[in-house]
């Protein structure tokens, strides 16, 4: 039986931010574990495992964390490649973590369209822009096209959006405010959306 696996995508390097902003806090908590608490607030979901990298690996508490070995520098297709390999029969639910105001709302409206449509792609779409990093991944031999396009070095999330059938869902149809799904790249992203923050903490 087809499960849903929740997936936190925390394997970046961070690089605009300054630090690793899966572990910045906001409002007490670091970025990461608010992602995981909407996906389990969601219902939708059996576990939640955290994708990321070597070397932060350890960081996570007590948390399941698939390493991206292989891969790790070819941006979130790297790591969704090693969850689509460790959970061949199921379906990703994947967010980023500098995403941490998404609500368990839309990840349900998600899931329900990817359950109607068990070999399509279902990407969050908002004010006419995609947010691949919020979305559902799904379908037979997930990994095996992963894997080509990572070999050719197409790594963009659109380059496995050209390989799949793809369905965007619209935020707006929905009445979703398109602000809960921002990503946060800079500490200036923060101050401008009047977060409370904290230091970073691992």
């Amino acid at each position: 039986m087809t499960k849903t696996v929740g997936v936190v995508l925390a394997g970046g390097n961070s690089t605009r931010f300054g630090e690793d902003k899966a572990f910045f806090k906001l409002e007490g908590r670091p970025m990461y574990s608010h992602v995981a608490g909407v996906l389990e607030a969601s219902g939708m979901v059996d576990e939640i495992i955290i994708s990321t990298n070597q070397r932060l690996a350890g960081c996570f508490g007590g948390s399941t964390v698939i390493i991206d070995e292989a891969f790790q520098d070819d941006g979130p297709l790297g790591g969704l490649y090693e969850v689509a390999s460790a959970f061949p029969e199921d379906r990703l639910l994947v967010v980023s973590c500098d995403t941490p105001h998404v609500s368990s709302e839309w990840l349900r409206i998600l899931c329900r369209q990817a359950i109607g449509n068990p070999e399509a792609l279902i990407i969050t779409k908002a004010a006419e822009r995609l947010h691949p990093l919020i979305g559902v991944y799904q379908g037979a031999d997930l990994a095996q096209t992963i894997r080509q396009l990572l070999d050719a070095r197409r790594l963009s999330m659109r380059a496995l959006f050209e390989e799949r059938t793809t369905i965007e869902v619209d935020a707006e149809c929905y009445g979703i405010d398109d602000e809960i799904l921002v990503n946060i790249n800079r500490k200036t992203d923060i101050r401008l959306r009047g977060y409370e923050s904290g230091e970073h903490n691992r």
